[in-house]
């Protein structure tokens, strides 16, 4: 009996044992995994340790770099690709950080996680799970660097807005219209006017990573701008290796986020940086040190070809351009075969500066007109909002809360795009013989023979077309401002036309 007692305690004790064995740690595919290890403080870190971790699944190896995060934590980020069991191991130049070594077991996504975007069909875009993903942006450029009141503000706004891909810079901005004021904290460390540019401020960098995160979890698309010349504080010019060493600083920070996309810079031909920054040297560094490849662009100035940079470079992974010149999309399309955001087509507003003072009727229909070139547009609103009492906020500089208009009518217009098979789709202009008067152009986008987006934005145009035979099709007309269907009915196979009756028209026509 003695025996069978001590047989049934061992037994008990080494179940007990395996139950509380620690499980092996799950993250889905295009999650998050975080590393965090304790290692020297003394010097400086970020200028002298070097850091990262390779990652093994099968066949499947990434290297991963690490960063210093101040207070003597050091962090690596990973987003796995592909499911099943990654192993890992850390290589540093302290010992105490090397060789540290762990695994965890990457599982199916779950929820609104459909991994990073990506280019699908040359022109156009979709998660990578394949979910198809229709960009419909904004601008908010230093919305991060102003004070946490506001910053809070704008995410919920942003929660209740039509907008999936925000525009925002890393670095404070200094401008006209409410721009003028100090950022929140410094991104380095500073003593009265100077920068020490080898010290960073890891408040300002552990917050711009909460709200990526918060942007991912709310679906939206973070395209994070690294440089730009609205400064008075000199970030863009701490010269080239200081340039470099932010750069892959960013990388490691911010590239396991699956929603970040990296912008070079807004406006990169402003004279004040066009030449101090080796463009095409931070370009290639994205593409060759970024191990989770996310997108690439770098946004101009003047609103002419002649100042785009060279989208034709292999960095470059889409065209983002200032302009409103939408009769130029089938040409830019086929001349460098990568999807095209008009990521600056000017903003709803009253200031006095032409670029900032759209009517809500024509910040809506410019979305139509880069939609259906066969493009993606980006909204912006510089009225003065009620974000913070008795300081000026507005939505395209700080963020805060939308004044606009524009906004219902741009989810309207979101709406329909969601329903149309975007990635089968080409552009056609019609221009009547001045594609420059845009309003004037009746912009057709359609998958041959099947499905057919048309739009205008003034009264009395003619929208004629000869829809293919043996097939009726369905015919809805909308009144995009008013968002409402104005008219349903089935048309008969051949000749088509249509005359518009009232502004900022559309039609779709389905093929039973």
């Amino acid at each position: 009996m003695k025996n069978v007692v001590f047989f049934i305690l061992v037994a008990s004790v080494l179940l007990s044992g395996c139950s509380q064995k620690k499980e092996i740690q799950q993250i889905e595919q295009w999650g998050v995994f975080n590393i965090e290890l304790t290692g020297p403080s003394d010097g400086n870190p970020y200028m002298d340790v070097e850091l990262s971790a390779g990652f093994t699944n099968g066949n499947d190896k990434v290297t991963v770099p690490g960063f210093y995060d101040g207070n003597g934590i050091y962090r690596i980020r990973f987003s796995p690709a592909v499911q099943g069991k990654w192993s890992y191991q850390t290589t540093s130049n302290s010992p105490e950080l090397s060789k540290q070594k762990g695994s965890f077991e990457c599982v199916a996504p779950a929820g609104n996680n459909h991994g990073p975007v990506k280019t699908v069909n040359t022109f156009y875009l979709q998660y990578a799970d394949g979910t198809p993903f229709y960009s419909v942006g904004t601008t908010a450029y230093q919305w991060t660097s102003v004070k946490q009141t506001i910053q809070e503000k704008t995410l919920q706004t942003l929660a209740e807005a039509p907008f999936n891909k925000i525009r925002m810079c890393v670095f404070p901005k200094s401008y006209i219209y409410g721009n003028e004021t100090e950022p929140w904290v410094y991104p380095f460390i500073r003593v009265g006017e100077t920068n020490d540019f080898t010290q960073l401020n890891f408040e300002f960098f552990q917050n711009f990573d909460k709200r990526i995160s918060q942007l991912c979890e709310m679906g939206i698309q973070a395209d994070v701008i690294l440089f730009h010349p609205y400064d008075k504080w000199g970030y863009c010019q701490m010269g080239n290796e200081m340039n470099y060493k932010y750069v892959r600083y960013m990388i490691a920070r911010l590239s396991a986020y699956r929603n970040v996309w990296w912008s070079l810079a807004n406006e990169w031909d402003i004279p004040e940086i066009k030449e101090s920054i080796d463009w095409e040297g931070i370009g290639t560094l994205l593409q060759q040190e970024d191990p989770h490849q996310r997108l690439r662009g770098i946004h101009n100035w003047y609103d002419t070809e002649d100042h785009f940079f060279d989208h034709t470079r292999p960095w470059i992974t889409h065209v983002s351009a200032q302009t409103a010149r939408f009769w130029h999309a089938p040409k830019w399309r086929n001349q460098y075969q990568k999807p095209l955001m008009f990521d600056e087509m000017r903003y709803e507003g009253d200031v006095p500066s032409g670029w900032g003072n759209l009517k809500a009727e024509e910040m809506a229909s410019y979305f139509w007109m880069a939609g259906l070139s066969g493009g993606y547009g980006t909204h912006g609103d510089t009225f003065k909002n009620d974000s913070d009492e008795g300081n000026e906020v507005r939505w395209w500089g700080k963020g805060g809360t939308l004044m606009g208009q524009s906004p219902d009518r741009i989810q309207f217009f979101r709406n329909i795009m969601e329903q149309a098979p975007v990635h089968e789709m080409t552009p056609q202009l019609i221009d009547n013989g001045n594609p420059e008067d845009i309003n004037s152009n009746i912009y057709l986008f359609s998958k041959e023979g099947e499905y057919i987006l048309a739009y205008t934005a003034k009264a009395g145009q003619t929208i004629e077309l000869n829809l293919p035979e043996n097939k009726e099709f369905s015919m809805d007309v909308f009144d995009t401002w008013n968002m409402k269907t104005i008219e349903q009915k089935t048309v008969s196979p051949g000749d088509f036309k249509f005359v518009t009756e009232i502004p900022y028209t559309a039609i779709r026509l389905v093929r039973k």
